[in-house]
């Protein structure tokens, strides 16, 4: 086998198990509330977008720039973590993981059937395609990190086994909710992120947000975490008849009266 043969064969090979999308690579930054953050057009068109929600929901938009920054402060304060991370991907996972929560009525990311993550995670997604960085710069495995980590947001457990940047987008969003500082980020950081985005009614906006979705999108709620805000807040709300438990008590009653003489332990 020729000496160029061999070269190319490992540059192939070398190729093939290179870190996907931009993790490690180095990518042009800026900084936002003195944090340093990554700054391509597909991060800034992201900050554009979710600064729509400014009129309406302004506590949204500062959520999602926190969950954002939060992230990055850690990842500034580590470098070997910093590594490993696609910040890219990081940064506009962050940042469009709440387009489910949208109340404009000219919303283009809600749907009446799907929960709230899965509107965010398709919404994320169909943003990120209709890029035009996506068609060199994003893969399949690059779009699965921000969807999975957006339609997984709020189930425990299961996002601890996809990989560190479906993880890492899930964990800069629980920085944000209030309680004992992350060791993982420096208190003049969280000072500074928290200055420029006040941290002041993220609750209130939160409860307002999830009885919006249970009186105007019911379908989608029953079964789901937002059904007891339905329950507490929503005249007329019932979702008696449409949980899972309905169901197999339902089932449960029809079995036994189909088959009396079956014996059960």
């Amino acid at each position: 086998m020729k000496v160029a043969t061999i070269v190319s064969a490992l540059a192939l090979a070398g190729s093939a198990v290179a870190a996907p999308g931009k993790i490690g690579k180095k990518l042009p930054t800026t900084k936002i509330a003195n944090i340093e953050v990554v700054d391509t057009p597909l991060v800034r068109d992201a900050i554009k977008e979710v600064k729509k929600f400014i009129p309406l929901q302004p506590y949204l938009y500062n959520h999602v720039m926190r969950s954002w920054l939060f992230g990055a402060a850690a990842f500034n304060n580590n470098a070997t973590l910093k590594a490993e991370i696609d910040l890219e991907a990081h940064a506009v996972g962050t940042l469009l993981h709440d387009l489910g929560w949208d109340m404009r009525p000219d919303s283009p990311w809600v749907t009446k059937e799907h929960r709230f993550e899965v509107d965010g995670g398709v919404g994320a997604m169909n943003f990120i395609k209709d890029h035009p960085c996506a068609k060199k710069e994003w893969d399949e495995t690059r779009i699965g990190w921000v969807y999975d980590a957006i339609a997984l947001q709020a189930i425990s457990d299961i996002p601890d086994f996809k990989s560190i940047q479906t993880q890492w987008i899930i964990k800069s969003v629980g920085f944000e909710f209030p309680g004992p500082r992350s060791p993982l980020i420096k208190d003049e950081d969280y000072d500074s992120i928290l200055g420029e985005y006040p941290n002041d009614t993220l609750f209130r906006g939160t409860n307002a947000t999830f009885t919006w979705f249970a009186a105007t999108k019911p379908d989608s709620v029953y079964n789901t975490f937002i059904q007891d805000f339905g329950t507490a807040y929503v005249p007329g709300f019932n979702a008696t008849g449409h949980r899972l438990f309905d169901v197999i008590q339902g089932g449960l009653q029809g079995e036994v009266a189909a088959n009396p003489d079956s014996s059960f332990p």
